[in-house]
């Protein structure tokens, strides 16, 4: 739905079209350390606490399945982020982690809001009910996006453990890493917004009226893998 709002067309040519739409370095960085903290926290589900230090032979088979059709930029070739990634991980497992009291990792939850059918999965969700998210950039992040308090407003909905708190935790890839933590809660503004938007959206999904949005900081080469397929369907042109 975020990528529909922020792209029509790139939302049609994954979904609608399935072309092909591997991660990039960014993604993999991002992925890799979600996977690896999941890893360590069904490991301390199961009774086991695992240092960091002895996490480097699972860390591998992570990234080599991670890896598997990704495609690398020149700027930041697999090496870099291969390590760049481990050390985003050992942090976040170092500093945040062990105070987490997670009760269900990777939730999938399911059901409707105002009619329309929705599927979610949930990073983390806690024993007092607040949901957690891990996330990786290269900016430390200023406070929430509206992409992703519509995510939240939606899990308050579905998950019924859910109490309406979330916390964003960010791991940054500043040459000193940053661990940035962000509280919110969410409002009825923002399930509102989710009642009024899936209708909408859905209704934009069916009648096929898709187009680019070549005004967004996304629109580019480096963050879209359509820019080819975006330009022989609309013209113009995709720096």
């Amino acid at each position: 739905c975020n990528m529909f709002l922020g792209c029509s067309a790139k939302w049609w040519f994954r979904y609608g079209a399935g072309l092909p739409d591997p991660r990039g370095s960014a993604l993999m960085r991002g992925s890799v350390v979600h996977k690896l903290a999941e890893y360590w926290f069904r490991q301390r589900l199961g009774g086991v606490t695992i240092e960091t230090e002895d996490l480097a032979a699972i860390y591998e088979t992570i990234w080599d399945r991670q890896a598997e059709g990704a495609q690398f930029s020149k700027d930041e070739p697999a090496d870099v982020v291969k390590k760049q990634a481990a050390t985003l991980a050992k942090k976040y497992i170092d500093e945040a982690a062990p105070e987490i009291n997670v009760v269900a990792l990777e939730q999938r939850v399911s059901g409707e809001i105002a009619g329309v059918p929705v599927i979610g999965y949930i990073d983390m969700l806690d024993a007092d009910g607040r949901i957690i998210d891990l996330k990786t950039a290269k900016a430390k992040p200023s406070g929430i996006e509206p992409g992703y308090a519509f995510q939240l407003a939606t899990y308050r909905q579905l998950e019924p453990r859910a109490n309406g708190k979330a916390r964003l935790d960010t791991v940054v890839a500043t040459k000193t890493p940053q661990l940035v933590t962000i509280s919110y809660e969410v409002s009825v503004a923002d399930q509102l917004a989710t009642q009024h938007l899936y209708p909408l959206v859905r209704e934009g999904m069916r009648e096929g009226l898709y187009f680019p949005n070549r005004g967004s900081n996304l629109c580019s080469r480096r963050y879209c893998n359509f820019c080819d397929a975006c330009e022989k369907e609309y013209g113009g042109k995709v720096e």
